[in-house]
């Protein structure tokens, strides 16, 4: 068994993932440092492999060059771990060769071969996004209460959610406090009859605040009858997501924190991850959750139809309430739940919107009987003087062109379903 050690290796984090497991091992001198313990090169490709099926995939055939892109396995492993010698590399290769896992019989081949060809797979780390799918289609077409499937589903998705930062070092979770940046939310009703609007104009906190229990409909982050806090960071936007008609009056107001918020963003994946070696513990953990949340970040800023809501909707309300009701983020007293979730505008891509839950999306001045069951301190009042009315002068459309199949090509129609 070829022995190897860290100095075998130029990539900092596979040194670091060595030094963690030699005390494993006896103390055998490595066949390339004969001054350093080694390690059985076997233990270093099972750290090598898990890498390297995340972050590589055969190469594709160039029909132009008539060749496969990409390099050969030894070429891709110097690039990988940064090796010293070629010896150590064809050691590391034949290893992964002989312990790699496929079955003939059932048509596998196999995934190391030195007559291979690899390249960055563009589609790595997919994992999380397959168990979405999964999660909802068990949640919309199969058992939508008491889904301990789907539960198990969403804590696998969202662990270490507190853990991921962008390339600027910005958390996803963090904490919104008053007076702070982000602190005022806009929002706003249609308001076409002038007694109505001046009614919600004298009292813009039980008028423009969540509606009281049994006026409680669905929303994108809430199920029927669930307080839920719609609100924009702008006035264009929160004015967009009403999609009122020309000519339409608006009342609208400011509201702003009561008290510290605990909240997840998700616009920050709009970016790139904060760089972490390939080889860290944690990598292919946060790999797989950045990129799925920005497919989720995508997925709860899209655009519904009215029809389609009752079902669109319902993946992020379940969401919603597992963030906020059974998962936890470390800290004080078992850990914290989030309060608010911050998203694009689906009516204004440059706008951005926050669903605030629970006592923290009540306004403290609200008079309505739906408050009296709050337990903690209300997180919202209203901005003084800050009530207004607006009329609507115009609406931007845009629109691109899309694919229609043709009469008659076995795509899915009215017709396709007589009944």
């Amino acid at each position: 068994m070829t022995l190897v050690c860290p100095d075998c290796f130029g990539d900092s984090g596979l040194q670091r993932r060595i030094v963690g497991i030699r005390p494993d091992f006896p103390d055998d001198q490595c066949e390339f440092h004969p001054n350093k313990k080694g390690v059985p090169v076997s233990a270093v490709a099972k750290i090598v492999d898990e890498v390297f099926r995340n972050r590589f995939t055969f190469g594709r055939y160039d029909a132009m060059h008539d060749d496969f892109r990409g390099d050969d396995l030894s070429g891709t492993l110097f690039e990988l771990t940064e090796a010293d010698d070629d010896r150590v590399v064809n050691a590391l290769a034949d290893s992964l060769i002989e312990d790699d896992n496929y079955w003939p019989p059932d048509g596998e081949e196999p995934f190391y071969d030195y007559e291979h060809t690899y390249e960055v797979n563009d589609y790595g780390y997919e994992e999380h996004s397959n168990t979405w799918r999964w999660f909802r289609n068990g949640i919309l077409h199969e058992q939508r209460f008491f889904n301990s499937d789907a539960l198990k589903r969403l804590s696998e998705i969202f662990d270490g959610l507190h853990l991921i930062r962008n390339d600027a070092n910005e958390p996803a979770v963090y904490e919104l406090r008053p007076n702070g940046p982000e602190s005022i939310f806009y929002r706003a009703r249609v308001s076409n009859n002038p007694s109505s609007r001046a009614e919600i104009l004298d009292d813009p906190a039980s008028k423009l605040g969540p509606p009281p229990d049994q006026l409680r409909t669905a929303g994108r982050m809430n199920s029927s009858g669930i307080m839920t806090f719609y609100g924009a960071f702008d006035l264009q936007t929160c004015v967009a997501e009403l999609r009122p008609a020309v000519g339409e009056t608006i009342a609208a107001a400011q509201f702003t924190l009561n008290r510290p918020i605990l909240v997840l963003d998700t616009t920050g994946f709009s970016g790139r991850p904060k760089s972490i070696n390939i080889f860290a513990t944690t990598h292919i953990k946060r790999m797989k959750l950045w990129k799925f949340m920005t497919k989720f970040m995508h997925e709860i800023a899209q655009p519904s139809l009215p029809n389609d809501e009752h079902l669109d909707y319902v993946p992020t309300q379940v969401v919603s309430e597992y963030l906020t009701h059974l998962h936890k983020f470390p800290g004080q007293s078992g850990g914290r739940s989030i309060d608010a979730i911050i998203y694009r505008s689906a009516q204004n891509g440059d706008g951005k919107n926050i669903a605030i839950f629970r006592d923290a999306g009540m306004v403290a001045e609200a008079k309505q009987d739906g408050f009296r069951w709050s337990h903690g301190v209300r997180g919202l009042k209203v901005v003084e003087n800050s009530a207004q009315s607006l009329e609507v002068r115009g609406v931007i459309h845009e629109a691109i062109e899309t694919y229609t199949p043709p009469l008659n090509s076995g795509a899915d129609n009215e017709d396709d379903f007589p009944f």
